[in-house]
C-alpha cells in the first residue's frame, strides 16, 4: 500500500508539471504578436468625417441656422467632433474656431471605418484639401505626422529662386536645416534668414518714418522649437476629447508640423501681437498698404476660399518675404503662393 501511495503522488506531480509547463508554452505563443505598423485609433462616439457633395467645404457658422454668420468652412474629408446637436447642427472647435455645422453633411466615423480603415502609402494629404471620398488615414509609414494624412515631399532650397520657395504641410526642409540668419531688426534679438534680414530693417525703417513701429516678434524658429510647439498644440486637443488624428489634423491649421513652417526656413516675421485683433492696428495698415514694396505679403489671408487654399487660418500678423516684383504682382492679382506658384 505504502509502496503504491508513492507511486501514486509521482504520477500526480509528473502530470502536473506536464501540465503547467504546456500552460507556458500557449501562453508564450499567445504574446509572441506580429509585427505591424497600423496605429490602433480609438473611436470616440461623437467624432464624424465631413462629406460635402463635390468635395466642397462645409461651412461652419456663429449659431446653428443657416441664417447665422459663416465663421469658417472646414474642407471636406476633415474629422471633428460634435460636442452638442441642435436642430440638425452640431457644435465643434476646428482649428483656432468653434461653431456651427449642419448634421446633413456628416458621417459617424466609425461607419466609414467600417469599410475604410486605411489609404495607399504615399498620401498626400486629400484629406485636408477636400477630396470627399479619401478613406481616413489610420497606417503609419516613415514621416512622423502620417497617420494624420500628412507625407510631405523633402525639399532642397534653390540658391537661385529662394524667395519663392513653397514651405507648407506638403513640402518640408531637410531635419536639420538651419539657414544663415542676420538679425532683423538691429537689436531686436529675432531672427531671419541673411538675405530677407535687410529687406525686413528697411521696411521696418520706412514704417517708422510714418509713426508706425512693425515690431518683430517671430522670425527664424529652430526645427525643435517648432515641433514643441506644434506637440503641445496636439496634446491639447486631446485633452478637449478629440482623437489624435483630429487633433493633429486641428493643429496643423494653426502651427505646422516641424520643417514645413515658413518660420523654419527663416522666411517669414510674425509682427506686433498674434491674435487676429491685430487687423485693427496701425501696423496691419501699414503693411496691407505698403508691405509688396519691400517685397513681404500676407500669407494666410482672411477669405475662405484663400484658407482653403493655404489650409491656415487667417494670421493677420505673419508676412513672407518673396522679393518686390513677386510681392506686387501677388497683392494685384489677389493669389496666395499656392496659386501664384501653380502649386498646392
Amino acid at each position: 500500500m505504502k509502496k503504491f501511495l508513492c507511486l501514486l503522488s509521482a504520477a500526480i506531480i509528473m502530470l502536473s508539471t506536464f501540465s503547467a509547463c504546456g500552460g507556458k508554452e500557449e501562453e508564450e505563443t499567445t504574446t509572441a504578436a506580429p509585427e505591424t505598423t497600423t496605429e490602433v485609433v480609438t473611436v470616440s462616439p461623437n467624432a464624424f468625417v465631413v462629406k460635402t457633395n463635390d468635395g466642397d467645404p462645409l461651412n461652419m457658422r456663429a449659431g446653428a441656422g443657416s441664417d447665422f454668420n459663416v465663421v469658417t468652412t472646414v474642407p471636406s474629408g476633415t474629422r471633428l467632433i460634435i460636442s452638442e446637436q441642435k436642430d440638425g447642427w452640431g457644435y465643434t472647435l476646428f482649428g483656432n474656431y468653434s461653431g456651427w455645422v449642419s448634421m446633413d453633411y456628416l458621417v459617424k466615423l466609425e461607419e466609414l471605418q467600417e469599410n475604410e480603415t486605411t489609404v495607399p502609402s504615399g498620401n498626400t494629404g486629400e484629406t485636408q484639401s477636400g477630396t470627399a471620398d479619401t478613406p481616413v488615414q489610420v497606417t503609419q509609414s516613415g514621416y512622423a505626422y502620417s497617420y494624420a494624412g500628412f507625407n510631405p515631399t523633402e525639399i532642397t532650397i534653390n540658391d537661385e529662386d529662394w524667395n519663392l520657395t513653397l514651405v507648407n504641410r506638403n513640402y518640408i526642409l531637410k531635419e536639420g536645416y538651419v539657414p544663415k540668419l542676420a538679425e532683423a531688426v538691429k537689436g531686436s534679438g529675432v531672427y531671419l534668414d541673411y538675405r530677407v534680414a535687410p529687406h525686413y530693417q528697411k521696411m521696418y525703417d520706412a514704417a517708422k518714418k510714418d509713426g508706425v513701429t512693425l515690431t518683430p516678434n517671430s522670425g527664424y524658429r529652430s526645427y525643435e522649437l517648432q515641433k514643441n510647439n506644434f506637440n503641445n498644440k496636439i496634446n491639447l486637443y486631446v485633452s478637449q476629447g478629440y482623437d489624435k488624428v483630429t487633433a493633429t489634423q486641428n493643429a496643423a491649421r494653426i502651427i505646422l508640423p516641424p520643417g514645413t513652417s515658413e518660420h523654419n526656413a527663416g522666411f517669414a516675421m510674425d509682427i506686433g501681437w498674434v491674435t487676429e485683433d491685430f487687423e485693427n492696428s496701425s501696423a496691419y495698415a501699414w503693411l496691407d498698404a505698403h508691405a509688396q514694396d519691400y517685397g513681404f505679403i500676407l500669407r494666410y489671408p482672411k477669405s475662405e476660399d484663400k484658407q482653403s487654399i493655404t489650409e491656415i487660418i487667417y494670421e493677420p500678423w505673419h508676412w513672407r518675404y518673396v522679393g518686390v516684383e513677386h510681392a506686387k504682382a501677388m497683392k494685384e492679382s489677389g493669389q496666395v503662393l499656392e496659386e501664384y506658384l501653380g502649386r498646392k
